[in-house]
């Protein structure tokens, strides 16, 4: 596997590349790290040159085609990301090897909140995949430390070490995850509020269990649910849950999987098929999520709002869900869904009132649907 490194510093003895080509050192013998050097021999992007980019610019992208993954460290500058690593991700923005490259980001400083925070966002905005359980802030005594210091400090080695480790599992998984981490009509993860809410969320967050927790917590404590406050309009899309802070649970796991996919963590759809009232019919579908975690793979969630007697949370890997199901006729549907079911839409968008949707609430009477 192949993790081309990018330091957005052009400083002989930066921090930054000193902990990526420690990092290459690290690698054990199925990682190849390859340290990308000429970034200072970039020219400032011009989009007029797009179509026949300069010999480095070329190469750059050559590299970056070539690469399983990505890592990138880079200094902050007056609270903003360096002009080295910005002009270069200006280089990469409309390059069709870049979409959907995991990437990992190395902070070697916890000063340097506002520069990790924006180059997140930027990565996010160019579709590339980040791989947040990889992405560490490292608190190092001083920046003017040596490779050979750095080397001989054990948690220092422990934690690139685990990045490389973390960065392999992720490439490996994707093939079976990209349909869980795109963006869609409905799960519209790359829509700006989505974005921008989810980088939020994820602003202090150690690693990507406590990202996907703190998503939850957010889509079920802070979006209302459409029929216990009776609130309208009728919402489908995620990013239509959260500008108006309402949805059924079907639209709010729309909106959970959105904030997780937006944050590069996989996230699926389910549904159970549960009675209105009592042991017996009608029935209907209610919609949860299944959140991947390295740890401890696919894990269910449900959002859809807390009240007297639903008491739902996230305690991985203890699932404690909305609803139990209670009897022979009620069912956990096995699925996990990159897409809603065409009978969840269906009831969101042909009908205005929540009433209209609480009187024509989806129901399958198979699990194959």
């Amino acid at each position: 596997m192949k993790i081309l490194a990018l330091s957005g510093s052009l400083r002989a003895a930066s921090i930054n590349s000193a902990l990526l080509r420690v990092t290459r050192d690290l690698a054990p013998a199925a990682i190849e790290v390859c340290l990308f050097t000429r970034l200072g021999d970039l020219p400032l992007y011009n989009p007029d040159l797009e179509n026949a980019p300069p010999a480095v610019a070329q190469r750059l992208r050559e590299e970056v085609a070539s690469a399983d993954a990505m890592l990138i460290a880079s200094p902050e500058y007056a609270h903003g990301v360096s002009g080295t690593i910005k002009n270069a991700l200006d280089w990469l923005v409309a390059f069709e090897g870049f979409a959907d490259k995991p990437v990992a980001i190395l902070n070697a400083t916890p000063r340097a909140r506002h520069a990790d925070a924006a180059l997140r966002e930027t990565l996010i905005t160019m579709s590339a995949t980040l791989i947040e359980a990889a992405s560490i802030t490292l608190s190092l005594p001083s920046a003017n430390i040596s490779e050979a210091e750095l080397l001989a400090m054990p948690e220092i080695v422990s934690l690139l070490t685990d990045v490389l480790a973390k960065i392999q599992r992720t490439v490996k998984r994707l093939p079976d995850m990209k349909p869980f981490l795109g963006s869609s009509l409905y799960i519209d993860s790359q829509h700006p509020a989505i974005v921008a809410q989810a980088a939020k969320l994820a602003e202090g967050c150690a690693d990507e269990e406590a990202i996907a927790k703190r998503c939850f917590e957010f889509v079920r404590d802070e979006i209302k649910h459409s029929w216990d406050y009776r609130l309208t309009p009728v919402t489908c899309k995620a990013s239509e849950v959260l500008i108006h802070g309402t949805g059924y649970c079907y639209a709010k796991s729309h909106l959970l999987a959105a904030l997780l996919r937006a944050n590069a963590i996989p996230a699926g759809l389910c549904y159970q098929r549960l009675t209105l009232d009592g042991n017996q019919p009608p029935y209907c579908l209610h919609g949860l999520n299944a959140v991947y975690l390295v740890q401890y793979g696919w894990y269910r969630v449900d959002a859809r709002g807390n009240k007297p007697g639903v008491a739902a949370d996230f305690c991985p890997p203890l699932e404690k869900l909305a609803f139990s199901i209670v009897n022979p006729l009620e069912q956990d549907l096995p699925d996990i869904h990159a897409e809603p079911l065409t009978a969840v839409i269906k009831a969101l968008t042909e009908h205005q009132t929540v009433e209209q949707v609480y009187e024509h609430l989806p129901d399958v009477e198979e699990t194959s649907e």
